[in-house]
């Protein structure tokens, strides 16, 4: 089995700051690191690295940066057959200012990842049982992946992130969901985002079909599962954060390799949790995802 990854491939310019900056607002870095991101690529390293082969799919520039990413993520144990370097394209850019608190700001050139079209998709891996995907590239591009032929017969999984009007066409052909609270409450129309468990069953507005699942992710509180008639709520490890700028990827990236390891949702969850709990721990996001001994020893230890 394995882990098909589509979506997008950027180089992470980072900024550190004593405090994010305001509207208008000049503030100074005291230093500054490049590291790899983007959210399909960070997934990607997320479910290799717990333990579930992963073909990425994306498109990267003819620059430096562009062989820099698919090194990286060779580095890590990532298939890259299905990277395209496209001539006419930067690779995408991510600039990051992270506060001293590890809060982020984070403003995206998509570069390469807007040119990712439905024709990149191609047909899908023999062996792979999780489809994964984001919206960093066109809604488009993910409506192809989820209703490519056999699609239906995978475990088509969805992190609606950044939250977009146009991903609503996209939840009936999606297995399962996952969303912040704050994606939440853009996508149910809520003015004040979900801040407990219970609050985010609201999640049930986006379910079409009984055998869908949304996954909300809480941050401190950890996430909750929620289907047509029950939820399961796997609570967070507690942790003192460095960089959040991973978490949320890797959460989704061992999700996807756990369900396509076999495990149900319920029992992928926790270890999940754990996973994005250790990746705040360290600076950027690829460096920091953690292996599956790593999560499986943080979730038997609680820290």
């Amino acid at each position: 089995m394995a882990v098909q990854v589509v979506g997008s491939i950027n180089v992470d310019l980072i900024q550190s700051v004593e405090s994010l900056p305001r509207p208008g607002e000049t503030v100074l870095s005291f230093r500054s690191v490049r590291l790899p991101g983007g959210k399909g690529a960070n997934q990607a390293v997320a479910a290799a690295r717990m333990g579930a082969p992963t073909r990425m799919t994306g498109a990267v520039g003819t620059d430096e940066g562009g062989e820099w990413m698919r090194g990286m993520l060779q580095d890590h144990g990532v298939e890259t057959d299905g990277i395209r370097s496209l001539e006419d394209y930067a690779t995408g850019l991510a600039l990051i200012a992270v506060d001293c608190s590890g809060e982020n700001q984070i403003i995206v050139n998509s570069g390469a990842n807007e040119a990712v079209e439905s024709f990149h998709v191609g047909a899908l891996a023999d062996d792979a049982r999780a489809l994964l995907a984001q919206l960093e590239i066109k809604a488009d591009t993910v409506r192809a992946l989820f209703t490519a032929p056999g699609a239906a017969d995978r475990i088509r999984i969805l992190n609606a992130a950044p939250a977009l009007p146009e991903a609503h066409g996209l939840f009936e052909h999606t297995d399962i969901l996952i969303v912040n609270q704050h994606e939440l409450a853009h996508y149910v129309e809520l003015d004040v985002a979900p801040e407990t468990a219970e609050e985010a069953l609201v999640a049930r507005k986006l379910i079409s079909r009984p055998d869908q699942v949304v996954i909300v992710t809480l941050g401190a509180l950890g996430a909750v599962a929620v289907w047509q008639d029950r939820h399961f709520h796997a609570p967070a490890l507690s942790v003192t954060p460095v960089d959040t700028i991973g978490a949320g990827d890797c959460f989704c990236g061992a999700l996807a390799a756990l369900l396509d390891a076999g495990k149900t949702v319920e029992a992928a969850l926790p270890l999940a949790n754990a996973a994005a709990a250790l990746c705040p721990q360290k600076e950027g996001a690829i460096p920091a995802m953690p292996s599956r001994s790593e999560a499986e020893a943080a979730l038997a230890g609680g820290v």
